[in-house]
């Protein structure tokens, strides 16, 4: 048997940053995949560089600047400013929406400041914490949640925002004040610095997958186990049985793996518990296209927003227009997502074809004669739906861990919805 004080589990960007301030102590970390990185990874292809998506790292905290700073100097990085965009009703209107509807139609707007006008009014937000929906309704009333908010969040998430919970709005949705909701209305304005996401930091070559290499590079590499995962844990003993074989015992586990995954691991007096809570917990996954162009795309928006259902990608984020060198020179490139729960309900060709249309009506193409290719790629856990039962499930799941010396970093393993810089910090904090 193995014997370690720690046992990190996952070596994404969670793991990379609790084992890299963990060094010095006696620890191991194991990972299924054979190599670090998780889902902060880049692929190449013809000269093309992609993200697993858009992995754009905007920092607040002084301890992940402080981190950054070690890993990467000043010419090794270049500072974006967001240009983000919604596409809807044939026109492009700048992010948010809720204070940028200049641009749509003149019923359109009518029915968004009146809904807000009258959400203003009442300033009751008893409800909003009921549900997304309440949320929306009550900051910013029928018009914008109706033509945006509800639409696209029901894309993203694969249910209605009824079904889900809103405590985690407040930091992530801008909530503009009447002022700006009418300013926004009336006159074309300039891309604003609102958001948790304004700017931020990207590697100049290398593509976001530099991160958690130099990250990996800085940590005691003879302590990562790759190819090998956990297959059962007993809390009680604190024992991991690993599928080499191995057995581990730890006197503190942390978990950067999917909370739901982690859960059926147990193998102890909790397991029947665990098991009943992760049977409740729903994710969306996200199956998305890296499609790379023969010319630049027909708008230098960084990425844009996709509420209606007559698209079926919610979202198209370009690689080329964040940042030039992930394309070949005078070329774009791209990646469309789309979620989904379980295997995509719809098929790759078709998935293929309305990209194709989205684009052209967009006018980011002029025809599928200016793709070069596209390649399709799926992420399991995208988007965590937060069940009915949430707050209780994982009240109880962080009481129980606490007395099992068990931590949770990262997005995934908390089952919540955060930023890189997050995963970054849970890490930090783990040990």
């Amino acid at each position: 048997m193995i014997q370690k004080d720690y046992l990190i589990l996952g070596a994404g960007l969670a793991g990379l940053s609790a084992a890299y301030h963990a060094r010095g102590k006696d620890f191991m970390v194991v990972e299924k995949s054979p190599s670090a990185g998780g889902l902060c990874t880049t692929e190449t292809k013809n000269g093309f560089s992609f993200d697993q998506t858009g992995h754009w790292l905007h920092m607040k905290d002084e301890r992940t600047k402080k981190l950054f700073n070690t890993l990467f100097n000043d010419a090794e990085v270049v500072e974006i400013v967001r240009k983000t965009w919604i596409f809807s009703h044939g026109v492009y209107t700048q992010y948010p929406f809720q204070s940028n509807t200049y641009g749509l139609p003149p019923q359109v707007i009518k029915e968004c400041l009146l809904g807000f006008a009258e959400a203003w009014k009442k300033d009751d937000k008893s409800r909003a914490g009921e549900n997304f929906y309440e949320w929306c309704m009550a900051w910013f009333g029928k018009g914008i949640s109706n033509h945006f908010m509800i639409p696209y969040n029901t894309k993203i998430y694969t249910v209605h925002p009824k079904e889900y919970a809103s405590h985690w709005c407040d930091a992530y949705i801008p909530k503009p004040t009447i002022d700006q909701v009418i300013e926004g209305a009336v006159t074309a304005p300039e891309q604003k610095d609102i958001g948790y996401n304004a700017t931020f930091k990207y590697p100049k070559d290398g593509g976001i997958g530099e991160l958690p290499k130099r990250l990996f590079e800085k940590c005691e590499k003879e302590k990562f186990l790759f190819g090998v995962e956990p297959i059962s844990i007993d809390a009680k003993k604190r024992t991991a049985l690993l599928s080499n074989g191995e057995t581990v015992h730890y006197k503190k586990l942390i978990s950067t793996i999917p909370l739901r995954d982690f859960l059926r691991l147990f193998s102890d007096d909790n397991a029947p518990l665990f098991q009943k809570i992760a049977d409740r917990m729903k994710i969306a996954s996200v199956s998305y296209l890296n499609v790379a162009t023969k010319k630049p795309l027909g708008h230098d928006g960084h990425w844009f927003y996709i509420p209606e259902n007559k698209f079926m990608p919610y979202r198209i984020g370009s690689f080329s227009n964040i940042y030039s060198k992930l394309a070949l020179e005078g070329r774009g490139s791209a990646y469309v997502e789309y979620t989904h729960q379980g295997e995509m309900d719809k098929s790759v060709d078709e998935f293929r074809a309305e990209t194709v249309k989205m684009m052209v009506a967009m006018k980011l193409i002029e025809s599928e004669n200016d793709i070069d290719f596209m390649d399709y790629r799926t992420i399991v856990n995208g988007y965590v739906i937060y069940h009915n039962e949430y707050f209780d499930d994982m009240k109880l799941i962080k009481e129980k861990f606490k007395n099992a010396g068990i931590k949770l970093a990262g997005r995934y393993a908390n089952w919540t919805y955060s930023a890189m810089e997050n995963a970054i910090i849970e890490g930090l904090e783990s040990v």
